[in-house]
């Protein structure tokens, strides 16, 4: 019997040792857990809620009330950061629904204080405003006097947000006075800023100012963390630019800017951004302003990319992780179900790509159909141009080659003995003059004797004569390298060039040069002239004959053609065409 209690007392012992070894485990992890949600609570919410859940777990298995209902808040206020506020809601007034069946439980007001939160934060201030006084009431029971100076800055907040301004800042003012009685500075600089963002909020940016720069008097809580230093300087700089003190808001934009990139967080970055933007715009430097603003656009939307991810990722994990169990009871089910998606994906697969490929066949239909167009309108243009060149070629026969034949005429007729043989001489010489200027513009003679430089030099004479543009050219060694082809293209876009310069540039120089550049001939022809918008251009290119006829000689030589013009920066067009 003596060495059977022996054995009874060492079992007992070491029962007693493994559990006790075992709660301080447990108590060790749950610990852990909650330094893991402290530390990262701000930077990444999603883990902190998984280990919110993992500390649940351990307190159930220790059996502790208090740790559970703690961990519970956690997870609620951490579901509140990633806006997953139903879920949140679910646990607040699950734990609110424990604690109305109990006489006395301080954790009360803490409970209402954040199903207040919840509401304030999706905007419902009726709502939220009713559970802070919930919350208020329950510390004042419970003498927790220190807690009801931060629930009197969200009752006045809620006041603020429902439009009853005066309430709300006479609440937020003697709230104020109150947080500086206690000494705590932390506490002081919430209540600033509290009033600081109320006052912001209603247009009151001198007021917003006022109490927002009162935290820089405790560099003990602004240099507390990286994340105050950009978050206080960035909102100083903010309400600078509402109150267009530009050189004071850069000042605040600057330092914010340091400490946003020493965080190594966009969630400052790109607020700083948008504020660089505006000083820049306000300032005039427009170049600048559209840089900071196409970088704060590419923040923003990372940042609530970010922010749909994390909400997502924490949908996933949730659901993952509390379903465990069950995904392992219904894992034939589950691969039930894969097998009827993946059918359903090929299925999507398939009519995915016939929608693909019918938009592809409708696309090319649509280019050939507009090419096809493209080209009636080309050729009705050409058919319409010929006609119109055939009415002005009968049009100088009759009226200056045939008057001058027909007065040569009329003089043999009337008196052949007495006519005046002079006369006679310059109607002919006129008569030949108009055949060989109306030869020459229907093809250059110069071109097919001497070459592209010769009629292009020939035709800067003419332009500048008839004008008084300036026309010089520079296209030495050209000819040896261009066949009769491009010679006669080249001339004609050159031509029509000169034509567009002088009826529409209102220019004083035109300037032509054509070289080799390896496999390639580059024509450049630039003018001095007023220039243009480039997109009205292209916009009414289909309407300009001159543009299609040049456009459609590069295409039949294989190049390509570039125009560089603005309004008020002259005209220069490149033509690029293969050897």
């Amino acid at each position: 019997m003596k060495y059977f209690l022996i054995i009874l007392l060492v079992v007992l012992l070491g029962l007693a040792n493994c559990i006790l070894g075992q709660g301080d485990t447990l108590m060790k992890e749950y610990i852990r857990l909650d330094s893991i949600i402290e530390a990262d609570k701000e930077s990444n919410p999603q883990n902190c809620i998984i280990a919110a859940k993992k500390q649940y777990d351990v307190a159930t298995m220790m059996k502790n009330d208090s740790l559970m209902y703690l961990s519970s808040i956690n997870k609620a206020s951490l579901l509140n950061e990633v806006s997953m506020f139903d879920q949140s809601l679910v646990i607040l007034y699950d734990l609110l629904s424990k604690s109305d069946k109990k006489k006395y439980d301080p954790r009360i007001s803490k409970l209402y204080y954040y199903l207040g939160s919840s509401y304030f934060q999706m905007n419902d201030f009726s709502r939220a405003k009713e559970f802070f006084q919930k919350s208020k009431s329950a510390a004042l029971k419970y003498k927790k006097y220190s807690d009801t100076i931060e629930i009197n800055s969200e009752i006045g907040l809620c006041l603020v947000g429902e439009g009853q301004l005066e309430s709300g800042f006479e609440i937020l003012i003697q709230n104020l006075k109150s947080a500086q009685k206690t000494g705590n500075e932390e506490i002081i600089c919430t209540t600033l800023d509290n009033l600081s963002n109320a006052y912001y909020e209603v247009g009151d940016y001198e007021n917003s100012l006022k109490y927002q720069e009162q935290i820089l008097l405790y560099p003990k809580i602004v240099n507390e963390s990286l994340h105050n230093k950009a978050a206080i300087h960035q909102h100083l700089a903010t309400i600078n630019i509402k109150l267009k003190r530009w050189s004071v808001a850069q000042k605040y934009t600057d330092l914010a800017n340091q400490y946003a990139l020493a965080l190594g967080s966009n969630y400052w970055l790109f607020d700083v951004y948008k504020d660089q933007a505006e000083i820049y715009e306000a300032t005039g430097q427009y170049r600048k302003a559209l840089s900071f603003f196409q970088q704060y656009t590419v923040l923003k939307d990372s940042v609530y990319k970010h922010d749909y991810d994390t909400k997502m990722s924490t949908v996933a994990n949730l659901y993952e992780l509390e379903n465990k169990e069950y995904q392992i009871v219904k894992l034939t089910s589950a691969q039930n179900l894969a097998n009827v998606k993946i059918q359903r994906l090929y299925l999507f697969l398939v009519v995915l790509a016939l929608l693909f490929g019918l938009i592809g066949i409708y696309y090319l239909y649509r280019k050939s159909r507009a090419q096809k167009d493209l080209q009636q309108k080309i050729a009705f243009q050409l058919l319409h141009a010929q006609e119109e060149e055939r009415q002005r070629i009968a049009k100088e026969l009759h009226d200056s080659v045939g008057q001058n034949i027909l007065f040569i005429k009329n003089q043999i007729i009337s008196d052949t003995s007495g006519a005046d043989l002079s006369k006679l001489k310059k109607s002919a010489d006129d008569a030949l003059a108009e055949l060989r200027n109306i030869s020459k513009n229907l093809y250059p003679n110069q071109l097919e004797k001497y070459g592209l430089i010769a009629a292009v030099e020939t035709l800067a004479e003419e332009i500048n004569s008839h004008s008084g543009i300036f026309v010089s050219s520079d296209m030495e060694g050209i000819d040896a390298i261009l066949n009769k082809n491009v010679k006669i293209n080249f001339y004609r876009i050159i031509q029509e060039f000169v034509n567009n310069t002088i009826k529409h540039a209102d220019a004083t120089a035109i300037r032509i040069t054509a070289q080799q550049i390896n496999d390639t001939i580059e024509l450049i022809v630039q003018d001095n002239g007023k220039g243009f918008d480039k997109s009205e251009m292209e916009r009414n290119a289909h309407k300009s004959f001159g543009l299609l006829n040049m456009e459609e000689r590069i295409r039949m030589l294989k190049g390509k053609c570039t125009i560089e013009t603005a309004p008020g920066k002259g005209t220069k067009s490149i033509f690029t065409i293969p050897i």
